[in-house]
């Protein structure tokens, strides 16, 4: 097969890349490949399913689109694993993920510039946020954009519970807010999610499609990349294996990893940019000798509160409850709401668990359905509070178990190797079921399934939170954004490569440190950022020319 070359690679058709692939190929004299190792969604009835808002349970339990990694949960407990899921198709997390928006706390973002990251400040990212918005409520005007291509709203029939959670919230002291990502971030109320009519849409719809037309863009899908290739300390193509044979595809001008929180790392590692003492255990080439690389995982450690629903309001499948899902399958089909445009995950809130924090340390999403095998509809009507540390203390790493690109890598997670984090938890869960006890939700929680009504005190609760600590899914941090004075940084504040020319890095791994919330929305902030950057970069060298 004939070698393909480019002005531009962008490996991963994720949350960052598909921006990326669409800001780049706007200028038609620039070629763009987005490379991508899973199948577009286009062909029926995997297009269905991902349109489905929570259409992940049909998908994640599919190694075609999951690629199914897995945490150790720590080096003291090197047995237990906890899941990882990660999207493999074109949309990446955001095709298989709870369409949650949500940016984080602006405090966050002026961390990362105190950090030494000169331009990322909040005052700094939000035109970013605002730039590919399309922001459908009428409040905080001034914190959104409109017109851009990716909706943001509410789901279009809240759950009653979902009412009542607001309330309750209320009653036992929290404010009720319609937007999580203006001017305050404290209270509970319904999420901002992206979907347009009743239907998710993933970076891939939001971004790829518009484009689609566009002859400079290519889109190869089902292509696995093996390794980045360098040449004199310069980037300068791929290797790929796409329908069974081994190709070399080259970049003229640059190439963007977006491949994620676990794959960026581990393909930077196979090129043999990362930790030289663990590259050379491999056998791998040292290229550059990053000891940050795989280095400063994060996530956000969660713990449910499973309550059952005496109302019959949450979603279950059961004959009693078969012709009320019949019949809201028929009003989804006719108008896009009801039950079937639900992300489950439609309600929650942050929250301050403990006197004299100057910003909230404890999220809670509540999920309208008990949270059983991903493939599964429950069978029991009831609801999750899911709990989790909004900046956890405990660092996890990632580490390579051989040179092949076919070996997913090691993830340990260490979550809870700090006891604040512990302690956050413990004080998160007693709040949660304050709210849910509350008068508001007396026509709706019945009995506590877990940890159980019995578990009280704060040795059985940590006991608790030590043996169901799981993740929200939110890994961020294995390839760090730092100043050049910082040893484990991996780029540079333009998301450029300590040490190869022509390379940047650009998805929730260059997140120095985690933000307050969901992580697909800072993802597409951080993929917008990066096309600025190289497009902003190629202005000054036609000028120069």
């Amino acid at each position: 097969m004939s070698e393909l070359t480019f002005d531009y690679i962008v490996i991963g058709a994720g949350s960052a890349g598909c921006v990326i692939a669409n800001r780049l190929s706007a200028d038609p004299s620039v070629r763009v490949a987005l490379v991508e190792a899973g199948e577009s969604y286009t062909r029926f009835p995997l297009n269905l399913k991902v349109k489905l808002p929570f259409g992940n349970i049909f998908l994640l339990p599919d190694a075609r689109y999951n690629w199914n990694d897995e945490f150790i949960a720590s080096d003291a407990n090197p047995d237990r694993r906890i899941p990882c899921p990660r999207g493999r198709i074109v949309g990446g997390c955001s095709a298989v993920n709870g369409t949650v928006y949500m940016r984080g706390h602006a405090s966050d973002y002026d961390e990362w510039q105190a950090q030494g990251n000169e331009g990322w400040s909040y005052e700094d990212v939000l035109p970013a946020f605002k730039a590919h918005e399309n922001w459908k409520l009428d409040v905080n005007g001034e914190f959104h954009g409109r017109g851009g291509e990716l909706n943001v709203a509410t789901v279009p029939s809240p759950n009653a519970i979902s009412a009542a959670l607001i309330d309750g919230g209320r009653e036992t002291g929290h404010e009720a807010t319609r937007d999580f990502n203006g001017p305050s971030q404290d209270g509970f109320g319904l999420f901002s999610v992206n979907q347009r009519n009743g239907m998710r849409m993933s970076s891939a719809e939001a971004f790829l499609r518009p484009a689609k037309g566009r002859r400079n863009l290519t889109l190869l899908d089902g292509a696995l990349v093996e390794r980045i290739n360098v040449e004199n300390g310069r980037a300068t193509g791929i290797t790929v294996v796409r329908q069974g044979k081994r190709q070399t595809i080259r970049a003229a001008q640059e190439i963007v990893l977006s491949a994620g929180t676990i794959n960026s790392p581990h393909l930077l590692m196979l090129s043999g940019i990362g930790p030289a003492s663990e590259l050379n255990r491999h056998g791998i080439e040292v290229v550059a000798d990053l000891p940050g690389v795989g280095r400063n995982l994060q996530d956000h450690p969660a713990v449910g509160v499973a309550v059952e629903d005496t109302s019959g309001h949450t979603l279950a499948l059961s004959w009693k409850t078969l012709p009320k899902l019949t019949a809201q399958a028929l009003r989804y089909i006719l108008t896009r709401k009801g039950v079937f445009a639900s992300n489950v995950a439609e309600v929650g809130g942050f929250l301050r668990s403990r006197p004299g924090l100057n910003r909230p340390d404890v999220q809670v999403t509540f999920l309208m359905g008990l949270k059983t095998a991903a493939a599964l509809i429950p069978r029991q009507h009831g609801f999750v509070a899911l709990v989790n540390i909004c900046r956890p203390e405990s660092r996890g790493r990632l580490e390579l178990r051989s040179a092949s690109p076919l070996d997913r890598p090691k993830l340990t997670a260490n979550f809870l190797d700090n006891q604040n984090d512990v302690d956050t938890l413990v004080r998160g869960i007693r709040e949660v079921r304050r709210v849910i006890r509350s008068t508001a939700m007396k026509p709706y929680a019945g009995k506590e399934l877990l940890p159980g009504d019995q578990v009280t005190g704060d040795a059985d609760l940590e006991a608790y939170v030590r043996s169901t600590v799981a993740t929200v899914y939110h890994p961020v941090g294995t390839c760090k954004m730092g100043p050049a004075s910082d040893p484990m940084a991996v780029v540079d504040p333009q998301l450029r490569v300590r040490g190869i020319a022509g390379l940047r890095v650009a998805d929730a791994s260059i997140m120095p440190s985690i933000v307050a919330g969901n992580t697909s929305a800072p993802a597409m902030m951080i993929g917008e950022r990066a096309a600025a950057f190289i497009l902003g970069e190629r202005k000054i060298d036609r000028r120069a020319a």
